[in-house]
């Protein structure tokens, strides 16, 4: 049976869970909190109390049972918690006491979900071979966590940039509610959703080579105004105001076609639109 643990068993993390154990996978997970561990279990989840503050707290014991596992997921999101100051470090000694405690225990296989944020804008399309200068403080923390990840020796690392996440409680719709004159309304929308970042998880999982990077981002991008606007009618929302007349500044259009490519992976939401 095939073992996997999930740091961060929250709006990713959960469902990516529950997808593992109906494929036979045998899946421990972390929470951090009590009541949240008591919940998951009761979903059929081996769920543990972890923390990282940046320090790892977690019963000796339960440490054991979470990371004895063949691989680890981390979805840990970077929460104001790792940026309420100039440190940038936090975030990466979190990772960094995770990974190094996670070796002691001969996991040697590791998918982290980072984010299309550490590429800056572009008047071409943008894919893994494009040139990352993140802008955003949070942008340029990943990216420190990245080429952490990726010096590791003896450890696989996939690293998974996401594009805008689609899903349940996340309807594009109420994205931009209350805002107006938004500039770059022609710019195309990056998103993904959920369910395909969840088969491109698992699909990873059932590679045996890893150390890959890829993007995941629907192959279509429809302009801003146009598909906030349907989003937020869909709900029945005020659609966002966006300037008539736009400057043409560069954008991102992300290029998430390489994981097809290589692995044969098929965007379950290919539009945007089909998304709302």
């Amino acid at each position: 049976m095939k073992r996997v643990v999930i740091i961060g068993l929250g709006w990713l993390g959960f469902p990516l869970g529950l997808s593992l154990r109906a494929k036979s996978w045998q899946v421990s997970g972390s929470k951090t909190t009590k009541n949240g561990v008591e919940a998951v279990r009761m979903c059929g989840i081996d769920s543990y109390f972890l923390k990282l503050t940046p320090k790892l707290i977690c019963h000796k014991q339960d440490l054991k049972s979470l990371l004895n596992v063949d691989a680890m997921v981390i979805t840990l999101p970077l929460t104001r918690k790792f940026t309420n100051n100039t440190q940038s470090s936090d975030y990466l000694l979190a990772i960094q006491n995770l990974v190094n405690i996670a070796s002691t225990f001969s996991i040697t296989r590791i998918i982290f979900t980072s984010s299309i944020s550490v590429y800056e804008a572009s008047f071409f399309s943008i894919n893994e071979n494009t040139t990352v200068k993140p802008h955003s403080f949070t942008a340029r923390i990943l990216l420190e966590v990245e080429n952490w990840l990726s010096c590791l020796k003896m450890v696989s690392v996939d690293i998974l940039r996401l594009a805008g996440l689609v899903g349940p409680k996340r309807h594009p719709g109420s994205f931009l509610v209350g805002k107006n004159v938004l500039k770059n309304g022609h710019h195309g929308v990056n998103l993904v959703h959920l369910d395909d970042v969840i088969t491109a998880i698992i699909l990873l999982l059932g590679n045996s080579s890893g150390g890959s990077l890829y993007n995941l981002s629907a192959p279509q991008h429809p302009a801003r105004n146009r598909f906030y606007s349907q989003a937020a009618k869909k709900l029945g929302l005020p659609p966002p105001n966006f300037y008539l007349n736009d400057s043409r500044e560069p954008g991102k259009i992300i290029d998430g076609s390489k994981i097809c490519r290589d692995l044969g992976f098929i965007y379950y939401y290919s539009d945007p639109m089909d998304m709302i």
